[in-house]
């Protein structure tokens, strides 16, 4: 009866053993579908986006890392169209007419800490490209459409979001559903994906061993 039982159990072990496989399978499929649907969408339907959905995409913001796992990051989600006016009037570089938009930002007086070169300091304008990265695949894949913006004037949003001193902004998404007739993305430039093995100058594309040179680097690209 014992026998029994173990037997079972180790059958039992072997079916949840294959189904975690299974799910890790989808998982990352699903990952990289999203990494390859990402691209910078200018083009946008007018409709409002739920705050359900606002809400995930801020919470995508706040997964991402900070240094020393200090708490200076903080966002602001803007959905008011008046907001979202003025904020397109001093940013440049903010295409398409989108219902939202995400400011990752830093308190500089949690990051600071006394000192002008403090590590959490250096490390928060790279953390927020991490968060924006977040704010984009999650919206990626829930279907919406994303692009960063950093061309806007700072001071001028400062004052339109009431940041209070020592704050400051790092990086805007624009979000929301792609129009039904956006552009194809463009392709990446020749050389914009190179990947090297080991140290520059050595070419690698995953299939084993590779003898192209630097002297070739600028004229390869082996992902489409």
């Amino acid at each position: 009866m014992q026998r029994q039982e173990e037997e079972k159990e180790r059958a039992a072990m072997v079916v949840r053993r294959g189904e975690a496989e299974s799910n890790r399978s989808v998982e990352e499929e699903a990952l990289f579908k999203v990494l390859r649907k990402r691209h910078a969408c200018r083009n946008f339907e007018q409709r409002e986006l739920p705050d359900k959905i606002l809400q995930k995409l801020a919470y995508a913001a706040h997964r991402a890392p900070t240094g020393g796992n200090a708490p200076y990051r903080f966002v602001i989600v803007i959905k008011d169209p008046k907001q979202l006016k003025m904020i397109k009037l001093v940013s440049p570089g903010y295409f398409g007419d989108t219902r939202a938009a995400i400011f990752v930002c830093t308190d500089t007086r949690v990051a600071y800490r006394g000192k002008e070169d403090s590590a959490e300091l250096i490390c928060a304008s790279y953390d927020a490209g991490a968060a924006a990265e977040n704010v984009v695949l999650a919206a990626y894949s829930m279907g919406l459409g994303a692009s960063f913006i950093k061309s806007y004037s700072e001071a001028a949003v400062a004052r339109i979001l009431d940041l209070p001193e020592g704050c400051r902004t790092e990086l805007q998404v624009s979000v929301g559903y792609p129009a039904k007739d956006e552009p194809k993305a463009l392709k990446k430039r020749n050389g914009s994906t190179n990947t090297f093995l080991d140290r520059y100058g050595k070419l690698w594309d995953g299939s084993g061993d590779n003898s192209t040179t630097a002297s070739e680097v600028r004229n390869v690209n082996f992902v489409n």
